[in-house]
């Protein structure tokens, strides 16, 4: 993806050891991710936070701590093994959170690789709806194997295009699309088939693609790609079903088309539901909106993020560097956190704390910014009294007023709590999550 998107200039292989996102020792010697790591890149017109996490059940911690922030999701299945029971468990962690997902099947370049198996298994087991998007031109049996020159060639069924990989270009850069007429015989009926069933079974889930059916006397291959991919869009968004993209990571193919299905499908920030609070003692079902727009915007208004409002921002991470002390990793959910800015743990009782520096995290290399804008991810230095799940606020913020404030009066980082002080109910906290 980073190569894709311009970030680095050759590829990393996990079993070399030069992936820009497991950059630990122990992960490039073992060639798995122990701990989750950030980064942010663009593809096309889009801005992309990603947030590399562990597949080992072991870092399970590291999966939960990022999806508190997430907008979307891509689960990973082995096109060979299908869903695995770590995977089940990521898939019930999204669900909690109720994140849109998209699946990657990947490893299709494997003795056995089976993907129909695989998409059996994500709707058997993961309780979801698959719309596969694309789809290998050439078509092998259940325990086949596909050579790198007929992974060259795939369909689109939703732009009904002809996708080839360049066999010049190792690195799987090169990307031609073609579309497909009925002259094209083989790969045509092969896209044909795939649209059809994926038409077919968005029309089980949503009317308005009924519609368009209709209006074209019910040809598949004629409903407009506009239409299939607002319908994909919408089944996705509200978790009724989630897209399917094949590939082989290790051959360079498959990425391109799960970075526009990204794009695409999965929810921006300004999409998102507004996250709820608990203030002090409330139970769960009590929380509440925490932005201050929820009093001046209507309600069809409220769920979009804006740099107006004051500060709400959401600690999902804490490291400790050698060097620079304690990495604050946060959530931006409204208004924008700026650098020397004086913050207010909302849910420690109302201790101030001042951000001095912002960081852009890029793996385990970073770039000084100066602000964090609603709904993106960043790093604050200098907190020394923040933890995993405190939300941060504007000094001003009305929710404040609805705070408990320990022992009648403002706390300051210098003021540490007492026993007394920690058996009160203080402070607010995301997600309605303790």
């Amino acid at each position: 993806m980073l190569h894709y998107a311009g970030f680095t200039r050759k590829l990393g292989d996990v079993d070399s050891g030069s992936t820009v996102m497991d950059y630990l020792p122990a992960e490039r010697s073992r060639g798995i991710t122990i701990q989750s790591a950030a980064i942010t890149f663009g593809w096309r017109d889009a801005q992309v936070h990603l947030i590399d996490t562990p597949g080992h059940v072991d870092f399970t911690v590291e999966v939960e701590r990022a999806m508190r922030v997430l907008d979307g999701a891509v689960a990973i299945i082995d096109a060979v093994a299908g869903v695995q029971a770590q995977t089940l468990t990521v898939w019930r962690q999204t669900s909690a959170y109720g994140i849109p997902c998209i699946v990657f099947v990947n490893k299709m370049d494997r003795e056995g690789a089976d993907w129909q198996r695989a998409v059996k298994d994500v709707e058997q087991r993961l309780g979801t709806r698959a719309l596969v998007l694309v789809e290998p031109e050439i078509e092998k049996l259940a325990q086949g194997k596909y050579e790198p020159s007929e992974l060259r060639y795939w369909v689109d069924a939703v732009t009904m295009e002809r996708i080839e990989y360049d066999a010049s270009d190792k690195t799987g850069a090169t990307v031609r699309r073609q579309l497909l007429t009925p002259e094209d015989g083989r790969a045509y009926e092969v896209a044909g088939r795939a649209r059809e069933k994926l038409v077919e079974t968005l029309a089980e889930l949503d009317a308005e693609i009924v519609d368009e059916f209709l209006a074209v006397d019910g040809d598949h291959v004629r409903v407009s790609t506009r239409a299939v991919r607002a319908a994909v869009r919408r089944a996705t968004l509200s978790n009724m079903a989630c897209p399917v993209v094949l590939g082989a990571a290790f051959r360079n193919v498959g990425v391109q088309p799960l970075l526009d299905a990204v794009i695409d499908y999965l929810p921006s920030p300004t999409e998102r539901p507004q996250p709820k609070a608990i203030s002090g003692s409330q139970k769960l079902n009590e929380s509440r909106e925490i932005s201050d727009s929820r009093k001046t915007k209507s309600p069809a208004s409220r769920n979009a993020l804006t740099n107006d409002d004051k500060l709400v921002a959401f600690a999902f991470k804490v490291t400790v560097d050698a060097q620079r002390g304690p990495m604050v990793f946060v959530r931006v959910y409204s208004g924008s956190l700026d650098a020397r800015m004086t913050l207010v743990n909302g849910t420690r009782g109302g201790i101030r704390e001042r951000a001095s520096k912002l960081l852009q995290m890029y793996a385990d290399s970073s770039e000084e910014i100066r602000t964090i804008r609603a709904g993106h991810i960043g790093v604050v230095l200098g907190l020394k009294h923040t933890r995993t799940g405190d939300t941060l606020l504007h000094p001003d913020h009305t929710s404040l007023e609805d705070a408990t404030v320990v022992a009648g009066r403002e706390r300051s980082a210098m003021h540490m709590l007492t026993e007394e002080d920690v058996r009160e109910p203080v402070g607010l906290q995301l997600h309605g999550i303790n």
